[in-house]
């Protein structure tokens, strides 16, 4: 039996990796990783729903990949709790429909809905107290990401927070290799992310132990 539950994860763990190589391969642009993210970054992101409340809140997730965030964040979940997750990749979406962990949703009564969808097009109506994103900013465009991020922003709840990633020193490391559009292109990015931290950081933190290294940004709304 425990053979048989172990040859179970393998295979998962297989699947998760092969999927993720071959899209980040086939597609950088949106997947913008070259590892899966480490434990420790998934504890980073997702540490400020350790300080939640005993009411239920509701999380979105953005991005999710193969779920290294998403395992995180169920294990943060309480009954009533609802988490909403937008993957706009295909294959991603049916990876995570398919293994995402149901048994722990079930035991702790959640509401969770998975979404293959841009997440500019979610429904505006619903506020979240946590919201966490993987979405690679710095493979955009600098409008797609004042538009993300503003959506982003306009559906945190008054005290919510915002956190997502970018890896330390990518762009400083790519400017050197890259054409003059695309510096460009980098370069508005980067000052429009600047804009946003600027407005909007409480916090930040490095971690190290992640493939490339990576800094975790903490957002909340102004007063």
């Amino acid at each position: 039996m425990i053979l048989i539950q172990e040859m179970n994860i393998l295979k998962k763990l297989l699947k998760k990796y092969s999927l993720f190589f071959s899209e980040s391969f086939s597609n950088f642009g949106t997947v913008g990783a070259i590892a899966p993210s480490s434990n420790s970054l998934a504890k980073a992101v997702v540490n400020p729903m350790g300080k939640r409340t005993k009411a239920p809140i509701a999380v979105l997730e953005v991005g999710p990949g193969t779920g290294a965030f998403t395992s995180q964040i169920l294990r943060e979940l309480q009954q009533g709790d609802t988490l909403d997750i937008y993957e706009l990749n295909p294959k991603f979406y049916q990876y995570l429909k398919k293994y995402i962990d149901q048994e722990s949703i079930l035991a702790k009564k959640l509401s969770c809905k998975l979404y293959n969808a841009d997440i500019r097009h979610l429904n505006k109506s619903k506020k979240y107290d946590f919201i966490i994103s993987g979405l690679p900013l710095n493979n955009f465009d600098f409008k797609t990401v004042d538009e993300i991020l503003s959506v982003l922003m306009s559906q945190l709840t008054p005290n919510g927070i915002f956190t997502y990633f970018e890896y330390c020193l990518t762009n400083e490391f790519k400017g050197h290799f890259l054409k003059s559009v695309e510096r460009e292109r980098m370069l508005m990015v980067g000052l429009t992310v600047k804009t946003f931290i600027q407005k909007y950081q409480f916090h930040s933190t490095k971690v190290w132990l992640n493939l490339p290294p990576a800094i975790v940004h903490y957002c909340k709304k102004t007063l």
